[in-house]
């Protein structure tokens, strides 16, 4: 016996009994299967609207990444685990460079593909314990556990090619890149705060530092400048 739950905007689903018996219902079954349906449909359609609530709360809408508010959360909770296990953790900031060229040229909503493409971009490149969040505007920010100075150089490399690989994707636009800034616990700070500001000063020395090389006509392909802590 089935009987359709619906809410407000439509169905929500059924409710279904089984009986092995045949003809096991009758009508007095029905009846208050009937009756039950709106109350369930109801405490239904209320707990998916807190699930709607609680995740647009969380959660970066633009690009389904964790927002701010999620990213503090998270790094907080980091910061107190690498405390008692004595684990080193990495912090990257990562702006894009050319995105305000994007949005003049092609309107904004090519922006927010662009921003959809890096933010994904930016996950399927990290493990499957690494965070991605989206600070805000073109900004970036990757908690990495379990990483330090000596693996940065690298990884940092490869992530600055996603902002130009999504520039080009989207819109074909090849003057893209991304600058990015890091931090290492213990020895750029114990939390959240100190941490994301040194990246961040980091960051845009970076930003500065490829500004230069670019306005003085050297390759932009010449190697990043690392900031790394002693």
């Amino acid at each position: 016996m089935a009987v359709p739950l619906i809410g407000v905007n439509g169905t929500l689903g059924v409710m279904t009994l089984y009986q092995t018996e045949r003809d096991a219902f009758s009508a007095d079954h029905v009846r208050v299967l009937q009756a039950i349906s709106s109350k369930v449909s109801l405490a239904m359609e209320n707990a998916m609207k807190y699930r709607q609530a609680e995740t647009r709360a969380t959660t970066d809408y633009l690009t389904e990444l964790p927002n701010a508010r999620s990213l503090f959360l998270r790094l907080d909770s980091e910061l107190a685990r690498c405390k008692r296990t004595n684990e080193p953790l990495t912090i990257l900031v990562c702006d894009l460079d050319g995105f305000k060229d994007v949005n003049d040229r092609f309107g904004h909503l090519v922006g927010n593909k662009v921003l959809h493409a890096v933010g994904t971009a930016l996950r399927e490149s990290c493990r499957e314990y690494d965070y991605v969040a989206r600070m805000g505007g073109d900004e970036f920010v990757l908690v990495l556990p379990a990483s330090d100075g000596e693996c940065m150089k690298r990884r940092i490399g490869e992530l600055r090619d996603i902002g130009a690989r999504a520039g080009c994707s989207v819109c074909g636009l090849e003057s893209m890149s991304m600058s990015i800034g890091e931090a290492f616990f213990p020895a750029d700070g114990t939390d959240a705060e100190q941490l994301l500001a040194e990246a961040d000063r980091r960051m845009y020395r970076a930003k500065r530092a490829a500004r230069a090389r670019s306005t003085s006509g050297r390759p932009s392909t010449e190697a990043p400048v690392f900031l790394v802590s002693r």
